[in-house]
């Protein structure tokens, strides 16, 4: 009786430590970019771009960084994201096209774009630089500047959308504000099972007339 005892104990210890061991290595997803402050930053450096939480994306860049918790690579984060949104190449130049139509009264959808990064968290931390080649290109650039550092992840979340809209901005000015756009912004951090963190980020950006 006592042998037994010994035995479940000893079995019960063993699945203790695996469980333990499991948990200390396998990393997660944890943490999310905040929206208020992202916009609080597009606000002081002068944007009145408005950005809000959408549902879909922040599913597609969740479950993209748990393929990094269980793969411990970074490789498919974007492919996974742009498959997810349906931001494939095929599928945006069919919308731009739709949307040609609608200018002219036939169709009108809407167009979305989207870009996606990933940073390690000890490097975000440490950045000292103020945007990279966003600072340089498109009418936002010295907004993008306005940011540095971009040490955070909402700075980084801001600057991903303001890159974009430097350029695909410019066509709600040019029509008069006929074309709407609509801002979406998801971050996260996911732990890789090497003890790695990563923030992983996508911004995208709805165009409609």
């Amino acid at each position: 009786m006592k042998m037994k005892k010994f035995v479940a104990l000893a079995l019960a210890a063993v699945m203790a430590v695996s469980v333990l061991t499991g948990c200390g290595g396998s990393g997660g997803v944890s943490g999310s970019v905040s929206t208020s402050q992202v916009n609080n930053l597009l606000e002081d450096v002068g944007s009145d771009i408005t950005v809000s939480s959408d549902s879909t994306l922040n599913n597609a860049v969740r479950n993209a960084a748990r393929e990094i918790v269980s793969t411990g690579s970074i490789s498919s984060f974007d492919r996974s994201v742009r498959n997810s949104m349906g931001w494939t190449a095929q599928s945006i130049a069919s919308s731009i096209l739709n949307q040609i139509l609608g200018g002219l009264g036939i169709v009108g959808p809407s167009v979305t774009f989207g870009l996606t990064s990933v940073v390690e968290e000890n490097q975000l931390k440490t950045n000292t630089g103020a945007g990279g080649l966003a600072s340089y290109i498109g009418a936002n650039s010295s907004k993008v500047t306005a940011m540095a550092p971009i040490n955070t992840p909402e700075k980084y979340a801001a600057t991903l959308v303001l890159a974009v809209d430097g350029t695909l901005g410019l066509l709600s000015d040019i029509t008069d504000n006929h074309i709407r756009m609509t801002y979406n912004v998801s971050g996260t951090k996911a732990t890789a099972p090497d003890g790695t963190v990563y923030w992983v980020f996508a911004a995208q950006i709805k165009m409609a007339s």
